[in-house]
């Protein structure tokens, strides 16, 4: 790459990577709309009710008087084969989520984040690059609970009795005539369970009632955490709780509900109400933590009139294609972002390697040497192209020279130039240019699939985590230092040599916090590039120099 046309275009994409990394780093979450007025205010976690304002048409007060005395905490187990669900009668609610076929993430520990905190004297020990397994994988917290119920302010709804173990029914009765019954099925789909909340009375009682979920959930310290956070798609739009710390005050998201629940990066248990227009998702802080709340209308309960609700209850990874087959736009939860069309294509391709090879890591290989094959054609025409482009720069800066007092003429003279020695002055710029929504498709597919967690290949125990010794992002920065050489900086500015002399090391130390999948599916697209380019270089046969214009 001679021609200082394409390398201004290479340093254009290398920032536009950079641009990426902050975007995805720092300013994806979504801003959350302002709180409207009238919408339901926080509580706290314990069976009497908080006072404070109340959600839009409730009673200035709400009794919540437990027939049966304080909660024992029995606990119902609905068991499948990839899901736990433990159902405690304090709260009628799932109180307990786990997924049996996974174990927690383990504690990654890389030898420059050891070296800084035995510097700055937090005496982290002898380095263990990862740390033990706490247990089976799970969605909530000690003060977790899915699936409340209530009418009134938004708190724990109290102590409930066990009437069904087939399906498992649980019902509570307030003071005032308020009888919640909720019902948990599993069905033919491990992953699948069909919930059922009713709300009877034997008097009139105004509304709104509710149904949600809520825990102490944390701000993600990055977009890798793999903190759970409450996220729902309302309007059609995928909504995440990703800063709980700025929900001071209730938020109303509008529009149709499609689901709600908890989620992390590689897994969800959501609920999918059957009439999605039923209610409005509200962002609430509740005692030390914070819920997702379906709120539904201020309309009377009357004697006559139940409100029966139906919810279907999804707890598995956020694999594409299994939660589109689910509806509900369960697929939205896997977030691909703008080129979410390609990610997926990567993905089956991925999922096709891997059904043979039986190894992620393997994957990953092939799934760069198809890449690069694939965009071998492209890559090698941008590279004659440029070769090209090289060949008329004398003529064009005698052009540029004649005419520099006429730009007119210096347009249409070059674009001459260029049609006689069959020279595209794109040529060497656009194939890179196709290649960026597969460079960023590529990375969503990889950050957010959740074959990778906890899938070890070679010295990594966690493809989804950091390479705690750094040695894919190190074999990365030393290609792309071989491969500067390989590229003569021959008509460059003194500053653009210093910026290209550094951007291994920029892309080394961007590559260190990037997971370990993602780590050696570049360091292997650098190998093959220089490879590329010194096959390249040798097979090209420049053309006949051009004539004086």
């Amino acid at each position: 790459m001679r021609d200082p046309n394409e390398r201004r275009a290479l340093i254009a994409i290398v920032l536009c990577l950079a641009v990426f990394y902050v975007w995805s780093a720092f300013i994806a979450p979504k801003p959350l709309p302002p709180p409207e007025e009238g919408v339901a205010t926080s509580g706290a976690p314990a069976e009497a009710p908080v006072e404070g304002a109340l959600p839009p048409g409730a009673p200035n007060a709400v009794a919540t008087v437990e027939p049966t005395g304080p909660c024992t905490d029995e606990r119902v187990d609905l068991d499948t084969k990839t899901a736990h669900l433990g159902l405690s009668t304090c709260g009628g609610a799932v109180k307990t989520l786990q997924m049996p076929e996974f174990e927690e993430a383990v504690t990654v520990t890389p030898w420059w984040i050891w070296i800084w905190k035995t510097v700055s004297g937090q005496s982290p020990g002898s380095w263990r690059p990862y740390g033990e397994s706490s247990g089976v994988l799970s969605l909530l917290s000690a003060d977790g609970a899915l699936a409340t119920a209530g009418r009134g302010p938004f708190a724990a709804d109290g102590a409930y009795t066990i009437v069904g173990r087939n399906p498992v029914t649980l019902q509570r009765v307030t003071a005032d005539g308020l009888t919640i019954t909720k019902t948990f099925a599993p069905t033919e789909d491990p992953a699948v369970f069909q919930v059922s909340v009713r709300f009877s009375s034997s008097v009139p009682l105004n509304g709104p009632f509710w149904v949600g979920v809520s825990d102490a959930f944390r701000t993600p310290e990055s977009v890798y955490d793999m903190a759970p956070h409450a996220s729902a798609v309302v309007d059609g739009s995928l909504e995440r709780m990703s800063e709980p710390d700025e929900v001071t005050a209730p938020t109303a998201l509008e529009g149709p509900v499609s689901w709600f629940g908890v989620e992390n990066r590689y897994f969800l248990a959501a609920l999918a109400p059957a009439d999605p227009t039923w209610g409005t998702l509200s962002w609430t802080p509740v005692g030390e933590g914070h819920g997702a709340y379906l709120v539904g209308p201020s309309a009377s309960l009357t004697p006559d009139q139940p409100i029966d609700l139906q919810f279907t209850l999804y707890t598995g990874p956020k694999h594409v294609e299994r939660l589109a087959e689910l509806g509900h736009e369960f697929d939205e939860a896997a977030d691909l972002g703008f080129f979410g069309f390609f990610s997926k294509i990567l993905l089956f391709f991925l999922g096709i390697f891997h059904s043979g090879l039986k190894n992620w890591g393997l994957s990953i290989i092939a799934l760069t040497f198809l890449v690069r094959l694939s965009f071998y054609p492209l890559s090698a025409k941008a590279y004659k192209s440029g070769k090209a482009m090289q060949q008329v720069q004398p003529l064009l800066k005698e052009l540029q020279e004649k005419y520099k007092d006429d730009k007119e003429a210096q347009t249409r003279e070059t674009m001459a130039l260029f049609q006689r020695h069959n020279v595209n002055p794109l040529g060497g710029c656009l194939p890179m240019l196709l290649q960026m929504p597969v460079f960023f498709a590529l990375y969503s597919a990889l950050l957010h699939t959740p074959d990778l967690f906890g899938a070890s290949f070679l010295h990594v125990h966690d493809l989804s985590a950091p390479d705690p010794i750094g040695a894919f992002p190190f074999f990365m920065a030393v290609g792309m230092v071989l491969q500067q050489r390989m590229t003569p900086m021959t008509g460059m500015d003194p500053a653009q040599q210093q910026m290209m002399r550094f951007m291994p090391l920029i892309f080394a130390l961007f590559m260190f916090g990037l997971p370990a999948g993602l780590s050696l599916y570049y360091a292997l697209n650098t190998v093959l590039s220089i490879l590329q380019q010194w096959y390249n270089t040798r097979s090209y046969k420049p053309p006949a120099a051009p004539a004086p214009a």
